[in-house]
């Protein structure tokens, strides 16, 4: 399965303003490429696409940028792959006595749909900060 690199970044941009989060000081666009290695062009497009899904705000002027306008809890991967067109997953034909192999493949789909549905931004952002905390023994 591949990820658009739209959805990759969509969520890898998300997940930054999510670690920022409660803060309502906004982030600027250059701050979340750097940290999140998104190609600023990219995400300027990425960025309107989540306002107008209703994720974030932008905030004008020389201290401007985007806030999350929605609690992290509250956003499930599977909204925000949903908003940038879905997965189109596997394209088999979805037809009537179709091949018995059709019905794996829709299997498999509705598993992958299952669990990024299951996946808020909260879990995201907690598997982040706690990816730090790893201790490591030399011995």
């Amino acid at each position: 399965m591949k990820i658009s690199a739209k959805i990759d970044y969509a969520c890898r941009a998300l997940l930054e303003l999510a670690l920022h989060w409660p803060n309502s000081t906004p982030m600027q666009v250059g701050a979340i490429a750097k940290r999140q290695k998104i190609p600023m062009n990219f995400l300027v497009h990425i960025l309107i696409t989540l306002k107008e899904a209703g994720y974030v705000d932008s905030i004008r002027g020389k201290s401007g940028g985007y806030v999350l306008i929605k609690a992290p809890q509250d956003i499930h991967l599977g909204e925000v792959v949903k908003s940038f067109g879905g997965l189109g997953l596997s394209d088999a034909p979805r037809k009537r006595n179709a091949h018995i192999l059709n019905t794996v493949w829709q299997g498999v789909d509705n598993a992958v749909i299952k669990t990024i549905n299951s996946i808020t931004l909260e879990a995201l952002m907690n598997r982040e900060r706690n990816r730090g905390n790893t201790i490591m023994y030399d011995i």
